[in-house]
């Protein structure tokens, strides 16, 4: 076999374990509770409406909005799938492969076949990559976009070609819209620049790249301009708080080695160990050691630049965020340690031994990845057991209308409300009408709805209990509330919220 066809074969092979990893029994593995039923349900609208939404989803913690981009990607695959919320989800696997893709393309344009299809098996299996790559949430597209920013970045550096300057900008829009924190981008592009390119050329690599940026950002930002900029004051008062969570200590060094270690665990799944230590300081060692010796080839320096500065840059700059870091909060970076990886095998490809051993390690590592994956546990099947539920609750309303809550510790009523919708249930909202019932559902282990405080239960006033069922194969109780008799009813007007 010529070495082409085997280049063809093994890429062939990676691509298909990724598509089979993104892909298979993706909807049995759907995570769809509050988040995402929000988002299915202003997507739904979008699209019943013939309108697009210019403000996208609330970001995790701040009480701000992200740009709309993710529901305008992801609206039509809900279309397609005529209203079953997997259909995003396989828009966010699609994009999964993409990136696996991508980073082969990009390792291999810069270092060669060998430390691409290396790094890009690695990125294909691993854990924490696929997790994130099987579900619909507005995060889970960022590592592709990040990727695409830094690849025509590199390509405009080196090609010197601005159409990429440009097409950089559009792909930082996107991110930054995805998720905040993806403003450390800008200061990972902005160093690369600067120590690869004439600084003569700066400001029109700024124009360009400015240009494209307000391209892909430009719906977010017309409704900031038309609101009065809501989220941007938002956004400046919680950048500013003080908080009590975060990272307190000056000593940086400290701080990107035990965040890359998080980080690395994080990926991983190893934890604990030294190994992970052992990792970060491999990456970054090499990367800094390719740096210096490759200072005066610039199609070297500047792979290596972008492979350094995303890596430990993108680490410092999680330095700036005070509050407390999740494993999604690196999607901005979640390919740079696997571009890192492919720049280190490339210093060392060379050597015989070097090459069985890096590939024996690539090997273990899939192996344990495989093994360590989100698909050796067993499916959730949220999709159909909250259909399942939405279809009791019709059931036992009688085909009447009903007020609808949900008692729960940590969920919201949106992923119930979305079937309930879709299916043309009479669910009624507090503050439009008061009917004559009070369905419940009950997630939490201690289930009490009379007197309840939440306000779907407290706005519907004093109440009795009229039915009560619990669904085994499911873990949840079911309520069917309505008026106390010696209460004077409120039905047929409509609750307000206070009074």
């Amino acid at each position: 076999m010529t070495q082409k066809k085997i280049e063809i074969f093994l890429l062939a092979a990676v691509i298909v374990v990724a598509v089979f990893l993104r892909f298979w029994q993706i909807r049995n593995y759907v995570v769809f509770l509050g988040d995402e039923g929000r988002d299915m349900i202003v997507m739904r609208e979008m699209i019943r409406e013939k309108r697009p939404t210019f403000l996208g989803p609330t970001a995790s913690v701040g009480g701000f909005y992200l740009g709309p981009i993710y529901y305008w990607m992801a609206a039509p695959f809900l279309l397609l799938w005529r209203f079953d919320p997997v259909g995003p989800a396989y828009f966010v696997a699609a994009i999964g492969v993409a990136t696996v893709i991508l980073l082969y393309k990009f390792i291999k344009d810069a270092v060669g076949f060998w430390p691409a299809i290396l790094a890009s098996s690695l990125y294909a299996t691993a854990p924490l990559i696929l997790r994130y790559s099987r579900s619909s949430w507005n995060p889970n597209p960022l590592p592709f976009f990040a990727l695409l920013l830094i690849y025509f970045l590199y390509l405009g550096i080196k090609k010197q070609k601005f159409i990429h300057f440009l097409l950089a900008g559009a792909a930082f829009g996107v991110c930054i819209q995805l998720h905040y924190l993806a403003t450390i981008l800008l200061a990972i592009a902005a160093p690369v620049v600067i120590v690869n390119t004439n600084f003569r050329k700066w400001p029109l690599f700024f124009i360009l790249a400015s240009s494209g940026f307000l391209i892909t950002f430009a719906p977010f930002l017309l409704f900031e301009i038309k609101n009065g900029f809501p989220n941007f004051q938002t956004i400046a008062e919680f950048v500013t708080r003080g908080t009590t969570v975060g990272y307190k200590s000056t000593n940086y060094f400290w701080i990107i080695a035990n965040v890359g270690n998080i980080f690395l665990e994080f990926l991983t799944k190893i934890n604990g160990t030294a190994v992970t230590r052992i990792i970060f300081w491999a990456l970054t060692a090499s990367g800094i050691y390719g740096l210096v010796k490759f200072w005066q080839n610039p199609d070297k320096k500047l792979i290596f630049t972008i492979g350094v500065i995303w890596f430990i840059g993108g680490l410092a700059g999680l330095r700036f965020y005070t509050g407390q870091i999740f494993d999604y909060y690196f999607g901005f970076m979640f390919p740079a340690p696997f571009l890192l990886a492919g720049l280190t095998v490339s210093l060392v490809w060379f050597q015989k031994a070097a090459r069985i051993a890096t590939v024996a390690t690539t090997v273990a590592a899939i192996i344990f990845f495989i093994n360590n994956s989100p698909l050796r546990f067993p499916s959730n099947r949220l999709i159909d057991q909250t259909a399942n539920v939405a279809d009791f609750l019709i059931e036992q309303s009688g085909g009447e209308p009903f007020n609808f809550g949900l008692i729960t510790d940590s969920n919201s009523d949106h992923a119930y409300r979305y079937f309930l919708d879709v299916k043309g249930a009479k669910s009624v909202e507090l503050e439009t009408l008061v009917t004559e019932q009070l369905m419940v559902v009950c997630e939490s282990q201690k289930c009490a709805p009379l007197g309840h405080p939440i306000w779907e239960i407290a706005g519907f006033g004093r109440a009795e209990i009229a039915g009560e069922w619990y669904l085994e194969n499911i873990g949840i109780k079911v309520f069917r509330l309505t008026h106390w008799p010696g209460a004077p009813n409120p039905a047929g007007k409509p609750a307000g919220k206070g009074g």
